[in-house]
């Protein structure tokens, strides 16, 4: 039997469709040392379209034309740019940035990351009205015990602000699970956390960018990193004791200039958050969300991908404990105008993701041929399993 776990508590999320094809370009990013580099970034300089790697640093991009520059970015390496001339696959070797720690910011790095913390809230809020439009894809996927039960993915077209995604519309998806202790209805509520909050004491937790937030956290500046020119000062905070509501622990990343936010890391238990069928007692959870941000203008960003993982540990009766991984991953890879075709929806944070998705028809040659974020060697080996039982489409 399979029960449902349901989130009682958080904000909103995201939508896509199908990019034309053209030339289809694999291939991986790397270190200097050979070791594969996760969620880097792969996009057309103009960010056009764009993909991103997958767990074991590979990736897959459909281009308008060869010879094609592209530009690969992942926090903590430095921006490296290359021309693909043939449809080979691809190696990107992304260098390190350089790490530094200038002795005036030793002195009070609190303070200096207080200070950049505030400027950055303040510039979110003045332009928390700006809105922007793009195509989505949406990974979600559980394993319990070791082993996959459930993966969905989804095209959406989005509707974002600054602070969130307000609005989106599905396109194609597919959903496939198999008996299992329990399945997420809307871990994609998780995923749809606000970037920031002018009303802290409103909503199921507090977050680090939001007024007064020094109040209820601290900041800390752990170091600073240059790459072409460019300071990105990450500052760590940490919830003060005491606060009368949940509140994540994690890092930030800033420009030093600017305070335009690059990355967003958030680390918390969401016990709270969590309604669990009856009979289901839950023994441990941790939540880490990490949210990239891309340019938009000199001193402004707007999201770009986030991917989040709940890891929980849950009993029923006296049966053995049961570990399940709910891993997501939402990647904007192309950004548009207003589609005057769609409503952009908005959608309660207690939406049904599962009864959203199980209604779609699976079609299996648009999977085939719209390969977005290219699957990891296990995870293609688990849709082709579900595709050989057939249970796309339906629970």
């Amino acid at each position: 039997m399979m029960h449902n776990v349901v989130l009682v508590g958080c904000l909103l999320l995201s939508s896509l469709t199908a990019f034309g094809q053209s030339i289809h370009l694999t291939g991986r990013v790397e270190d200097t040392e050979h070791h594969p580099i996760p969620y880097a970034s792969v996009a057309l300089p103009d960010g056009a379209a764009g993909t991103a790697t997958n767990e074991v640093g590979e990736f897959s991009l459909t281009v308008p034309a060869l010879p094609q520059r592209l530009v690969a970015l992942s926090i903590g390496y430095a921006r490296t740019e290359v021309v693909a001339t043939s449809a080979a696959t691809l190696t990107i070797v992304l260098p390190a940035s350089t790490v530094q720690l200038p002795e005036v910011v030793v002195r009070n790095p609190q303070r200096v990351a207080e200070d950049l913390v505030l400027r950055a809230y303040a510039q979110l809020v003045r332009h928390e009205k700006d809105t922007y439009y793009g195509k989505a894809f949406y990974r979600q996927k559980t394993r319990t015990n070791g082993t996959y039960d459930e993966l969905s993915d989804a095209f959406y077209d989005v509707e974002l602000t600054p602070q969130k995604i307000v609005g989106w519309e599905l396109g194609e998806s597919r959903y496939a699970a198999v008996a299992g202790p329990f399945h997420m209805k809307n871990f994609s509520t998780l995923m749809r956390l606000p970037t920031f909050t002018q009303h802290p004491k409103r909503g199921s937790l507090y977050l680090p960018l939001a007024l007064d937030a020094a109040k209820r956290f601290t900041f800390t500046l752990r170091e600073i990193q240059t790459e072409n020119g460019r300071e990105t000062a990450v500052i760590d905070f940490q919830p003060r004791p005491g606060i009368d509501k949940p509140a994540p622990a994690g890092t930030l990343y800033l420009d030093r200039q600017t305070a335009a936010l690059r990355r967003q890391e958030l680390r918390l238990r969401v016990g709270s958050m969590l309604a669990f069928t009856k009979g289901f007692q839950p023994l441990s959870d941790s939540l880490r969300l990490v949210s990239d941000f891309a340019p938009v203008a000199d001193s402004l960003t707007r999201l770009a991908s986030t991917r989040g993982e709940l890891a929980v540990t849950v009993q029923t009766g006296n049966r053995p404990p049961v570990q399940s991984l709910i891993s997501a991953y939402l990647l904007l890879y192309q950004y548009t105008g207003r589609l005057p075709s769609q409503a952009y929806g908005r959608v309660k944070h207690s939406a049904d993701d599962l009864q959203m998705l199980q209604g779609r028809p699976y079609n299996a040659k648009f999977w085939k041929e719209n390969e977005i974020i290219r699957a990891s060697p296990v995870e293609e080996s688990v849709i082709k399993s579900f595709e050989g039982r057939r249970v796309f489409g339906r629970l």
